[in-house]
């Protein structure tokens, strides 16, 4: 009898085993979602679309971005009704499911058909409350959205991490994950990074780029406006390295016509101030956006600022500007 009851619980456990192993198997099972960054596919019936709640969201999403030289929408949208969502729409990287019901709903969930995926329901009774719902909710909407495609940029760019020692970083005491795409344009010991990652796309020609740079400078004036000293700082910078075709009279500086935007966020848990805005550079006609960060870093008696910014002329530089927002958003002080 002790030998029949020994053999049932090793029977239960390899049971157990398996079953959770099987568990385990199926996650990998799971497929890997479409669409592009930046990208909603919204499930709404057709009427409600070219009604009111269709405008809500829209109004929402047609924000322009802060910082770019032209107009651009926070995401581009794709409608399908609900009884074309199929399994090809289902594993859709983002979607947003616009819907009336009994009970008023707000709802995110992550990776349920396909990996890495992000769906936020929004329903109530009617149209005029799924409106408000929208309106409350709209900005937190966004906000999910982004966040998580900003996380699927940092995890992709983690597999091709930049391997290649960079001193100043080094000397800073700062960490960030660059892909490898980039290359050093100018390693400065203990002063400046530069670097650059060449782009293509739309019909612009010559040399579109994406940049990143780091440095350091004084802590802020409590009697001075910070956007002032951002600023000051941006251009003494630009005079200092970032230099024009001549080298002598051309140099980059903060756009004069455009006045940046600041705001304080939070970068690796520590208080920072946001600055987006255009460049220029002095003498010359290249101009594009810029998205600075600047880190108050007072165990050290500094700033630490890291910024990203984009040259493509006659481009729509939502994406790129988005891909440098991923990469400053990895940056952790030492």
């Amino acid at each position: 009898m002790k030998k029949i009851v020994i053999f049932l619980v090793f029977v239960l456990l390899v049971a157990c085993d398996y079953k959770n192993e099987k568990k385990e198997d199926l996650s990998y099972l799971t497929p890997e979602s479409t669409g592009r960054i930046n990208h909603i596919i919204v499930v709404v019936d057709p009427i409600h679309w070219k009604g009111k709640i269709g405008k809500a969201v829209q109004n929402l999403i047609a924000k322009p971005l802060e910082g770019l030289p032209q107009p651009e929408f926070q995401f581009n949208i794709s409608t399908i009704p609900p009884k074309a969502f199929n399994k090809m729409f289902q594993n859709s990287r983002n979607l947003l499911v616009l819907q009336l019901s009994d009970k008023e709903t707000f709802k995110t969930t992550k990776d349920k058909y396909a990996k890495p995926q992000t769906i936020v329901e929004l329903k109530a009774p009617t149209i005029d409350a799924l409106v408000n719902l929208i309106a409350v909710k709209g900005n937190q909407m966004v906000k999910i959205f982004k966040d998580e495609d900003i996380k699927t940029i940092q995890k992709e760019n983690k597999k091709v991490k930049f391997s290649q020692k960079i001193n100043a970083l080094s000397e800073l005491k700062l960490e960030m994950q660059i892909p490898n795409k980039y290359r050093i344009v100018m390693d400065t010991l203990g002063s400046f990074m530069w670097l650059r990652s060449h782009i293509s796309g739309g019909i612009a020609s010559g040399d579109q780029t994406n940049n990143l740079i780091a440095y350091q400078v004084p802590l802020f004036d409590d009697t001075i406006p910070v956007i002032d000293q951002i600023v000051k700082n941006r251009d003494r910078i630009g005079k200092a390295f970032i230099r024009g075709n001549n080298e002598e009279t051309m140099y980059m500086i903060t756009e004069k016509a455009r006045v940046p935007v600041v705001k304080e966020v939070q970068i690796g848990g520590r208080k920072a101030y946001e600055t987006r805005g255009t460049w220029e550079v002095f003498g010359a006609y290249n101009a594009g956006p810029f998205l600075n960060y600047s880190i108050p870093d007072l165990k050290n008696n500094r700033v630490v600022v890291v910024e990203g910014f984009n040259y493509a002329p006659s481009v729509n530089k939502r994406d790129f500007m988005f891909e440098l927002e991923a990469i400053l958003k990895t940056l952790t002080i030492k």
